[in-house]
């Protein structure tokens, strides 16, 4: 196999094979899955909103659409050393994508044995391949799909790699990561195996490309949407569901758009045919021996109240009555207040325009209306918080969308709704100051990126 896709079952998995296989039809691609989304989703009683194909239906498709046999699949466990051992020992890929982790942080919240398993999944599994790679094809290059929610978020401007930081007016001599923080496990496992890929490209000499990625949203891409039988999974349910696609589920049963908090954190989304476009893309540009490469695929960040209105205002083109709810529900504790900053996105800005958001929800609406009576409603709402107690929501008279328009949320902390439990709301006067403090203070500055000779680069990200 000349390239091998882990996760390859998956949201991003299932299109980025394709993709490959369309790309490269000189190169055999092989999908490697053990189906841990599918039997999660059902274990916790969500199950994506349009109909998916079992693999070897997925694969017939893809025969019969395109006419390539390029495309193939092994059910493999990437914690299961001994599966991972046996497959190494047939083939000899010259580029290997890491998409299989269980990817959902509320899933790694709700307790005990999904949080081990979480753990367990995400950091052996990716410790099991960078030893394999090591020891049997050590020239391969290893494409990582981290997290962008990886990242600390202290209002200082992310840099696309290692950076120069100041802290107390002395700035580093060598370049290094920028920090990281996460409020949950699955976010602490991205945290661990981006120092396990720094560590094997230092020590090891291997090549790993490790892309930060922000939320993804899209019911598809140009290639998976030509056929129903193509079609990758659209998750609703409170556990593998993002915000987006449960906005637009929502808008499409006639729901109030049930906004966690305050709505003013922010969250930075992708369309599903950008990060597939981007991945797909490093196939053909490995980087040199001995390096751990960051891409930055965050191409813009919205507030939770934007992606609403956004929402609101597609759903409203099309004849919907949407409306928005605030505060209701506010399972992760988030206290609304998210500091600005700049993203470096130097390498996908070189590949593409980024599709805008509101463009793909109203394609997402259009596309998946005729399935809006397969709705689950039951599976939407949050039924756990986490710290693993049962939810109990905080009722709010969803407003009419015809008295709402982006303004409201722009105007501040002091204009929105309730309080979140166990944490004070910060006034908006309170996040100016937090804010300007955060911009005037010496201390943590992201001064410049380091290049391969660990100059400071000016102009910083």
């Amino acid at each position: 196999m000349d390239i091998v896709v882990f996760g390859g079952d998956g949201y991003i998995g299932w299109p980025l094979a394709v993709e490959l296989a369309l790309r490269h039809p000189d190169k055999s691609i092989l999908v490697a899955d053990n189906f841990l989304t599918r039997r999660n989703a059902a274990k916790v009683g969500g199950r994506p909103l349009a109909p998916i194909c079992d693999m070897p239906a997925r694969l017939a498709a893809f025969r019969a659409v395109f006419g390539q046999t390029n495309l193939h699949f092994r059910e493999i466990d990437c914690a299961d050393t001994a599966q991972m051992t046996a497959l190494f020992a047939e083939v000899a890929p010259e580029t290997v994508y890491h998409l299989a982790h269980q990817r959902a942080a509320p899933y790694s919240m709700l307790g005990l044995a999904e949080c081990v398993e979480t753990v367990t999944n995400n950091e052996v599994g990716f410790l099991n391949l960078i030893w394999l790679v090591k020891e049997r094809v050590p020239d391969c290059h290893v494409v990582k799909l981290g997290s962008f929610g990886a990242y600390a978020k202290p209002g200082l401007d992310i840099p696309e790699g290692d950076a120069h930081i100041a802290i107390g007016g002395q700035v580093s001599a060598a370049p290094a990561p920028f920090p990281r923080a996460s409020d949950d496990f699955y976010h602490v496992t991205k945290i661990n195996d981006g120092a396990f890929a720094g560590l094997a490209a230092r020590k090891w000499g291997l090549r790993i490309t490790d892309v930060m990625q922000s939320t993804v949203f899209g019911v598809g891409t140009a290639r998976t949407l030509t056929d129903d039988r193509l079609a990758t999974r659209f998750d609703y349910d409170e556990v593998l569901g993002t915000v987006a696609n449960r906005f637009v589920v929502q808008a499409l049963a006639g729901l109030p758009l049930t906004v966690y908090g305050r709505g003013t954190q922010t969250s930075g989304i992708m369309v599903l045919e950008d990060c597939v476009q981007v991945l797909a893309h490093l196939a053909g540009d490995a980087p040199a021996r001995g390096t751990h490469r960051i891409v930055n695929n965050s191409p813009q960040s919205y507030a939770i109240n934007e992606i609403a209105e956004i929402v609101l205002e597609e759903g409203a083109r099309r004849g919907l009555a949407v409306e928005i709810c605030r505060n209701r529900w506010n399972p992760r504790f988030e206290d609304g207040v998210s500091l600005p900053c700049k993203v470096e996105t130097a390498y996908l800005r070189r590949l593409l325009t980024p599709t805008s958001l509101a463009e793909a929800i109203g394609e997402s609406l259009d596309l998946l209306r005729r399935h809006a009576g397969a709705i689950d409603r039951s599976s939407i709402d949050p039924t756990h918080d986490w710290l693993g107690a049962t939810m109990r929501p905080a009722a709010e008279t969803p407003r009419p969308a015809a008295a709402r328009s982006h303004a409201p949320w722009l105007m501040g902390v002091a204009a929105l709704f309730g309080r979140n439990r166990g944490v004070r709301p910060m006034s908006e006067v309170d996040a100016a100051r937090a804010r300007a403090a955060a911009a005037s203070s010496p201390v943590g500055q992201v001064v410049g990126r380091g290049d391969e000779d660990g100059r400071v680069l000016s102009g910083g990200v």
